[in-house]
């Protein structure tokens, strides 16, 4: 977890209550050196050593140690959101909002490692049926995904409509795979689509920006695209751009992996193409 621990608490802090949000908020507002130990965090966040230890296993955290490494390697990241003024001028908006969505970007790719990557891809490519999941903005997420899969020997499907999507679950098995997209992991009617597909015993990749939210407790594989709670909920718009650079680079990773199969799909795909552009041409 080196030079990532402030974006993977991140990812919690919304769920977090208690004496969890009093060891957060010390975290993220506190460096450390290497004579930290559990006993004199405890001490510092008026908490039991035991309530820390339960701290690092919410973090998916192996032990302190782990912890304790993460902190003492960590790097400041630049805040994901610089508030918006009415008075701020047009270029100024605009250079907010690139700087907004970089952070979001570099925070998400922190939070990548190489196993879960793997494991995500080997999920997807030796699955019988891919099928994209994601409701309101989220949809956009899952139809790019769609666009970008059947460009790869990946037998995909994606439904835009709810009640399509729920059909869709059903319908598959145990070597199929998910892949869920959901902002606050929260949403009825997502979270519905996952039980349906848990008790199929099918695998789900979940995106999600909360490490802890509802649907990771079906999830197979969770990756999680980064960003914050703000003013005008441009939140869900910096998340929107994360969990698009998550699909492009699945998709990335499975063309390379395939190889041959997904270069002969993406040739036919392309002179087909091309056929309808030089009808076009001849008109």
């Amino acid at each position: 977890m080196v030079e990532k621990i402030d974006s993977l608490i991140k990812s919690y802090y919304d769920s977090l209550n208690g004496k969890y949000l009093q060891i957060a908020d010390f975290l993220l507002n506190n460096q450390f050196d290497e004579n930290l130990s559990i006993q004199r965090l405890a001490k510092d966040c008026d908490v039991s050593p035991a309530t820390i230890s339960r701290f690092v296993k919410i973090l998916n955290l192996k032990n302190f140690q782990s912890l304790k490494l993460a902190l003492l390697n960590r790097k400041i990241n630049f805040p994901i959101y610089h508030g918006i003024d009415k008075d701020d001028s047009y270029l100024e908006i605009a250079q907010k909002t690139f700087s907004a969505n970089i952070a979001a970007l570099n925070s998400t790719i922190a939070l990548l490692d190489e196993k879960s990557l793997e494991q995500a891809v080997s999920c997807i490519i030796n699955s019988n049926v891919v099928a994209l999941f994601g409701l309101g903005a989220s949809e956009i997420v899952a139809q790019n995904g769609y666009h970008k899969l059947l460009r790869t020997a990946t037998n995909v499907t994606h439904a835009t409509d709810y009640h399509m999507q729920l059909m869709q679950a059903t319908r598959l098995q145990e070597r199929d795979c998910a892949i869920i997209i959901s902002h606050s992991g929260e949403n009825k009617d997502i979270l519905e689509i996952a039980k349906v597909l848990h008790d199929n015993s099918v695998p789900m990749i979940v995106i999600t920006s909360f490490g802890n939210s509802a649907i990771t407790k079906y999830a197979t594989f969770t990756l999680l695209s980064i960003s914050e709670e703000k003013n005008f909920r441009v939140d869900a718009l910096h998340a929107l751009i994360a969990q698009m650079s998550i699909i492009d680079s699945l998709f990335m990773m499975i063309a390379v992996r395939s190889g041959k199969k997904t270069d002969e799909v993406y040739q036919s795909i392309r002179a087909e193409i091309n056929k309808t552009r030089n009808k076009k041409e001849a008109e």
